[in-house]
């Protein structure tokens, strides 16, 4: 009898260490993967929480403003979303040669990233003389497209600020310090969020104007602001206090092969990054036919959708980074237990989220509320966002599932088929149903939000797929050690 009490005891205590302890130490353990993703989780939430009361602010300044605010940020970063994917592969090309003892390397990446950021930088801000065309393609109010001409104009000409930033950032975390990313971001909102509200409604004191009232201007200039305050934290830490300055300084010199390489497999990272903002402006568009009101309501359920998709950009960043790491030390073992890590956290998380959607809503939604609606009119935009974000908790665990997946292909360098998935499901799970919709006359609200999730289904039907076929495991994107010789 005793025997078998052992024997049922030395099995629990096996059943243990293999779930809990196994799981939890060691490489891209659970333990070790929340230590690099909570700061990039907290950046991410910063920049939530920046977008989140910007939204906010605007909604209380006027209907046209929150109207506007969507689709001029969402056309701002599709622009830019090639460019973005393009500089923000430096962090794999660093996770993969930190992973294989080339610190040097590491940081020549980080400076081809750079020159990348500001030549495509001033090239977005070409676009700052087109934005009435582009605008007009919306087919928006007139006063609506009046302020997201002005909103998208500041922010494309101060363009090589944000893609020096994704660069800095993308080096910092490629290498593991991804603390001092989240101090930046978590700077970025200190400053943003109060200087937000400052120059939306304007700032009096003893009837000496501190601040002026620019309304939609001024939000879009707080965002520039801080894009400059982060990144001149960023370069006086990188450039000034970290231990490997000076050999980060000596790898400043052009690197045409490395260029070029990073070109090559970052242009269809940044390419599926253009597809899925392309998709979420596509999807923004669309609604504002609807009207107005219905704009809002869009609007605001995904500023509030932010506050769940943010925090899993983060997640889908860590995955990145460590299957890189991974992949360079030769160890695809290590990278498929990353990815797990990165299953079981950002499932715990969306749980928490999607209850709170569900059980919830109102007082989010209420807080979106201001003076400018009448009893009525928020009301309805309550009782729609409500159900609106009914449809956000249906697809929600699946952008987890869909952003770990794509993060261990990208950083190992399976980039070409997301870079498919996403110009496959964004044009024949999206565009054409949305179209079809309105085609024949059965385009409202809720069934254009089917499609969004119909989207979204497909795209993580997709990328799971391609991870289990594992092919990502024998990928990498650096060179051989003897390939410099």
């Amino acid at each position: 009898m005793r025997s078998n009490t052992k024997k049922r005891g030395a099995l629990k205590t096996l059943i243990k260490k293999i779930t809990l302890g196994k799981r939890w130490r060691g490489q891209n353990g659970y333990q070790h993967f929340l230590r690099v993703c909570l700061p990039l989780v907290a950046s991410n939430i910063s920049v939530a929480a920046m977008l989140f009361t910007d939204r906010l602010f605007l909604s209380r300044y006027s209907t046209e403003a929150i109207a506007a605010a969507l689709p001029s940020g969402a056309m701002v970063f599709t622009i830019s979303s090639f460019f973005q994917g393009l500089v923000a592969y430096v962090s794999v090309f660093t996770a993969q040669y930190m992973g294989a003892g080339r610190p040097d390397r590491a940081a020549s990446a980080l400076w081809q990233g750079l020159y990348m950021a500001i030549a495509t930088g001033l090239l977005i801000s070409l676009t700052y003389f087109i934005a009435p065309w582009i605008f007009s393609l919306g087919q928006h109010p007139p006063e609506v497209q009046e302020l997201e001409v002005l909103y998208y104009r500041i922010l494309a000409a101060l363009m090589p600020l944000s893609l020096a930033y994704f660069a800095m950032s993308s080096y910092l975390a490629g290498v593991g310090r991804t603390r001092i990313v989240m101090w930046g971001n978590l700077l970025g909102a200190f400053v943003n969020i109060p200087l937000t509200a400052g120059l939306v409604f304007g700032v009096k004191v003893g009837g000496v104007r501190l601040l002026p009232e620019w309304g939609m201007a001024g939000a879009a200039a707080a965002t520039a602001f801080s894009w400059f305050v982060t990144v001149a934290f960023f370069v006086y830490l990188i450039f000034f206090k970290m231990e490997t300055r000076r050999a980060i300084f000596k790898a400043r010199a052009i690197d045409w092969p490395l260029l070029k390489r990073m070109a090559v497999f970052g242009s269809p990272g940044g390419l599926q990054r253009f597809l899925e903002m392309a998709g979420f402006t596509f999807f923004a568009f669309v609604v504002g036919n609807l009207g107005k009101f219905y704009l809002a309501a869009n609007n605001i359920v995904f500023s509030i959708e932010a506050l769940s998709f943010f925090p899993m950009l983060g997640v889908g960043a860590t995955v990145s980074i460590l299957v890189g790491q991974s992949i360079g030390e030769g160890r695809p073992d290590e990278a498929r237990r990353a990815v797990y890590s990165g299953l079981a956290a950002s499932g715990i998380y969306l749980v928490v989220v999607t209850a709170i959607f569900l059980f919830t809503p109102k007082p989010l939604l209420n807080i979106f509320m201001g003076q400018e609606y009448d009893a009525e009119t928020a009301a309805r935009l309550v009782g729609m966002g409500v159900t609106l974000l009914r449809f956000v908790a249906v697809y929600t665990i699946f952008d987890g599932i869909y952003l770990c997946c794509f993060g261990a292909l990208s950083g190992a360098g399976d980039v070409f088929f997301p870079m498919a998935i996403m110009g496959f499901a964004g044009v024949f799970c999206m565009a054409i149903p949305a179209w079809l919709l309105f085609a024949f006359g059965w385009a409202n609200i809720y069934n254009l939000w089917s499609a969004f999730v119909f989207y979204v289904l497909a795209l993580t039907a997709l990328a799971a797929w391609r991870y289990r076929q594992g092919r990502w495991q024998s990928m990498r994107v650096i060179e051989k050690a003897t390939e410099l010789l």
